[in-house]
């Protein structure tokens, strides 16, 4: 099940790039591209903001906890042009309290 989520922890795709995301759930059109936008709604094909299918998934699945991060660097992220897009780090060890 794709999910949205507020904050992502990797970037493997920089969101200008995305134009629209199609999940189970609903359509969203990044707000940059109000052309698809029209294009859709001439097309009488229904999409909802992008907020929406973030509520649906946390409504699904909870809100997550911030995960931690060590220093340490376990990879780094390349796009094809070799711009580095980000960095994974180790995770700390989850605790249940």
């Amino acid at each position: 099940m794709a999910t949205v989520c507020e904050h992502v922890v990797t970037v493997t795709t920089p969101g200008d790039c995305v134009d629209v995301l199609v999940t189970d759930y609903g359509i969203a059109v990044n707000p940059l591209r109000p052309d698809l936008v029209e294009c859709l709604d001439k097309a009488g094909i229904k999409h909802v903001p992008i907020e929406a299918l973030k509520e649906k998934a946390y409504s699904l699945v909870g809100r997550p906890d911030d995960l931690q991060w060590e220093d340490e660097v376990v990879a780094v992220l390349e796009a094809r042009d070799g711009t580095i897009l980000d960095v994974i780090r180790k995770i700390k060890p989850y605790t249940v309290d």
